[in-house]
């Protein structure tokens, strides 16, 4: 890029090369002439690794429009940050700035390659993707931690040699389980800083149009290289069982989130939703009223959100996700018991159950306005039956005085 002369190496990276420029000579101004690193900054002597995570944009490019081009991508992680509604809308910023601390790959390379260590070993163990890919709504690293895969690293990592390149680590680096690196940077035996390559699920099944789009030609190419990857430890007839098993898994929580999902939703378009009517104020701007929006999971202010919507979008944009992550991740608890359907079959009991007694409820007030009308007296009566009704409770009545008039009258004989 011209910054050294031809066939000059850099031999030693020093201060100035990273927060100034590259052999950068003459005073420098360090209030004036000083930067922090970005990650094109970075791009300028690993060109080629900051080609790889930004072709990331031009990689995931949705068949139907699931996702924005591009996303979900370390490439394009902070526009995603910054255009939700809750990034705008929250009155709370120090809150939604715990989204940009994740969020910062697009910008910035040290979120992997921790300064000032920059250590491709460092950045090669999974540790290294903890921080951010953890969770309630992306559990990926508790998922693979408790995974055999994550075990053997934590038990045997130890005597693995980091420092070979990653096409090496089985061959060359004694590596006998793979890692996050392992798996998502490779693509069809090649290593590289797109991690896209391969996504199916995107991590959120209840996205619309994924589930629809997983046998689609597109997604089926991509399976086959998830295939390729498995196919250095497993044969491909087990690689292809526990896939479809994954998927299959996956499909059933979604059919489980969205049957919850509907109820909740028709209550809502009822108006039937606690204090949807009366106490249930407009989101921060320039968030919109609506149903089950992403804003109230981190906003919420009277009955915005109901408890209900508030349970059914959890199902969605965190116990679904992890069951999915679980399923991925080969770690059973994750998906069946401690996370993912455990909890899911937990929170669609509450549903239908708190459904039926609003929906009882209902009935009953319904019933009451029936009989009550506009009435002013118990005269006022509109149908044969109701005058039979009033008709059997004024004989009832009769019936009950006299027999309480004539014990009254034996006692007081017997008193004489």
């Amino acid at each position: 890029m011209g910054y050294l002369k031809e066939g000059e190496q850099l031999k030693e990276v020093s201060c100035i090369d990273c927060h100034v420029n590259i052999k950068q000579e003459g005073k420098i101004d360090h209030s004036k002439d000083l930067i922090m690193p970005t990650a094109d900054v970075c791009g300028k002597c690993h060109l080629q690794e900051f080609a790889e995570r930004e072709s990331e944009r031009d990689t995931l490019i949705w068949p139907h429009g699931q996702w924005p081009d591009g996303r979900p991508s370390h490439a394009l992680d902070y526009k995603a940050n910054v255009e939700t509604t809750v990034w705008a809308a929250m009155p709370q910023r120090e809150v939604a700035e715990g989204c940009t601390m994740c969020h910062m790959n697009q910008n910035k390379c040290d979120t992997c390659h921790t300064r000032h260590e920059f250590s491709a070993a460092e950045s090669r163990k999974p540790e290294a993707c903890a921080t951010c890919h953890s969770g309630v709504d992306h559990n990926n690293w508790e998922a693979y931690s408790m995974s055999k895969h994550g075990k053997m690293v934590a038990m045997l990592g130890n005597n693995w040699n980091w420092d070979v390149q990653l096409k090496d680590a089985y061959s060359k680096g004694g590596q006998t389980a793979p890692t996050c690196a392992g798996c998502h940077m490779e693509y069809e035996g090649e290593y590289a800083h797109n991690m896209v390559r391969k996504i199916r699920w995107a991590n959120y099944p209840f996205v619309p149009g994924i589930a629809e789009n997983i046998n689609s030609e597109w997604s089926e190419e991509r399976l086959d290289a998830w295939v390729t990857t498995c196919t250095q430890c497993h044969s491909e007839r087990f690689a292809r069982s526990y896939l479809d098993l994954m998927d299959k898994g996956t499909l059933q929580g979604l059919a489980k989130y969205q049957d919850a999902h509907e109820v909740v939703e028709k209550l809502y378009n009822e108006g039937l939703l606690a204090g949807q009517k009366t106490n249930r104020p407009n989101p921060p701007a320039p968030e919109k009223p609506g149903f089950m929006i992403f804003t109230q999971l981190f906003w919420s202010q009277d009955n915005n959100p109901a408890s209900m919507e508030l349970k059914v979008l959890e199902m969605g944009e965190n116990d679904l996700a992890k069951m999915h992550v679980g399923l991925a991740h080969v770690n059973p608890g994750g998906w069946t018991y401690t996370e993912g359907w455990g909890p899911m079959n937990r929170a669609y009991v509450e549903v239908q159950d708190e459904n039926f007694r609003i929906r009882e409820m209902v009935a009953l007030k319904e019933r009451v306005a029936k009989l009550e009308g506009k009435r002013t007296s118990l005269l006022d009566l509109d149908s044969t039956a109701e005058k039979i009704s009033l008709g059997g409770l004024g004989g009832g009545m009769l019936l009950a005085g006299t027999i309480a008039l004539a014990g009254w009258r034996k006692r007081k004989q017997n008193e004489a």
